[in-house]
């Protein structure tokens, strides 16, 4: 009896899967969608990126880095990873503890990155025909980016002390900082919009410094997942993007397997079946994701946002850039390798790692700058010295970024 029943419970389960519209573009999650997966190995690489798309920007709950799973996709609130730990928060300028995960965020001023700490003292502008300097920075920036760290990220930084220059230096001195499994990091642009936009964003209303309020839509969206030992990256945009005044534009083109199933992978659609449509979040495109330094052909893989690497798509790539991300001495003061390459143009490094940059002209052994990986998270170079117990100084690897 049993043996016999079983076909029909077979058909019955398919033939209620048709009915909901369930098939391999709504599993193996489909009822937990708001949850990331696990591994990217389970999926293609580019259906594992929509689905932490998906989860990352569920609805957030009431505590902090949680999903509200009683809530739709596009509820028209913040997300997952928006209340996760900003940049910020963890590296505190005089290199405090940033304390537990749970607690308010920053303000709005604090929240965003949108000038280099190195050019916002020389910032000035115009006010009734006199030069002044800008206070709020925020309100004259083109676009803010902000970068977030997931709990199993956080908890990884602070139980470390990588929040701060010396606390690095003693962990690459005594270990390889390597980051748990489960860790993923964002790295988030938003513009100004006009209000009438808004049902094509996810956005954001910002208080400036005056006390009035700003309008912002998310524009793209960096995603790295500690699911490989060289993290699994993924670059999202808005579909304006391509098109929007002052900007890039898509210098190339981007690959989605997953949403352009059986067609051209530049065809820029979101995917069927993840509960996209009809929400903001059918506004916004996949670029691309990486995995490994170099494709199938043995080429140098390359994935660059027109956004988040602005003036830098031609020769970006996720996964190497990130690989530089390190800590060292030169001259008995702390430094970093920089994102890009010699000769002022601004061009990134591309390909597998070359362990010279790591060990220097000379090497270590003769007494060359010796430089020790952070597993691939560029965010620890914002750390500050402890300005009690040390005066080291730390050149930005960041300052001239767009």
């Amino acid at each position: 009896m049993k043996q016999a029943m079983a076909p029909r419970l077979m058909l019955l389960a398919w033939l209620l899967a048709c009915a909901f519209g369930i098939s391999r573009a709504a599993s193996p999650d489909a009822y937990r969608p708001w949850n990331p997966p696990e591994t990217s190995r389970a999926m293609e690489d580019d259906e594992y990126a929509w689905r932490l798309f998906v989860a990352l920007n569920w609805p957030a709950g009431k505590n902090r880095g949680a999903p509200d799973s009683s809530l739709p996709l596009g509820a028209g609130r913040p997300v997952v990873w928006e209340s996760w730990k900003n940049s910020a928060e963890v590296f505190r300028p005089d290199g405090s503890d940033p304390g537990p995960w749970e607690g308010p965020p920053f303000s709005d001023a604090r929240r965003f990155e949108v000038l280099s700490r190195r050019d916002f003292p020389n910032l000035r502008q115009v006010v009734n025909g006199r030069m002044e300097p800008v206070t709020d920075p925020l309100a004259h920036a083109m676009r803010a980016v902000e970068v977030r760290m997931n709990r199993a990220s956080f908890e990884y930084v602070r139980a470390q002390h990588l929040y701060t220059v010396r606390g690095q230096l003693e962990a690459v001195a005594g270990h390889t900082v390597s980051f748990p499994a489960g860790s993923i990091h964002v790295k988030a642009a938003w513009r100004p919009i006009n209000p009438a936009d808004s049902a094509r964003y996810h956005t954001v209303s910002i208080t400036l410094a005056d006390g009035s309020t700003r309008l912002y839509g998310l524009t793209a969206l960096n995603i790295s997942a500690k699911t490989l030992p060289n993290w699994f990256w993924a670059s999202f945009e808005h579909a304006d993007n391509q098109f929007r005044d002052g900007s890039d534009g898509w210098l190339h083109p981007s690959r989605d397997t997953f949403a352009c199933r059986g067609g051209a992978p530049d065809c820029n659609l979101s995917p069927r079946g993840l509960g996209l449509d009809g929400t903001v979040w059918q506004y916004y495109r996949l670029r691309g994701t990486l995995s490994t330094y170099v494709d199938k052909a043995g080429q140098a893989a390359l994935l660059g946002n027109s956004e988040l690497e602005a003036g830098l798509q031609a020769s970006a790539s996720c996964i190497t850039c990130h690989a530089r991300a390190s800590i060292g001495t030169v001259a008995g003061t702390a430094a970093r390798l920089p994102i890009f390459r010699p000769g002022g143009a601004r061009q990134g490094y591309v390909g597998p790692p070359d362990p010279a940059w790591f060990q220097g002209r000379d090497g270590p052994q003769r007494g060359g700058p010796s430089f020790q990986p952070l597993d691939f998270v560029w965010s620890l170079s914002q750390a500050a010295p402890e300005l009690e117990t040390t005066h080291t100084r730390i050149p930005d690897p960041l300052g001239d970024r767009p």
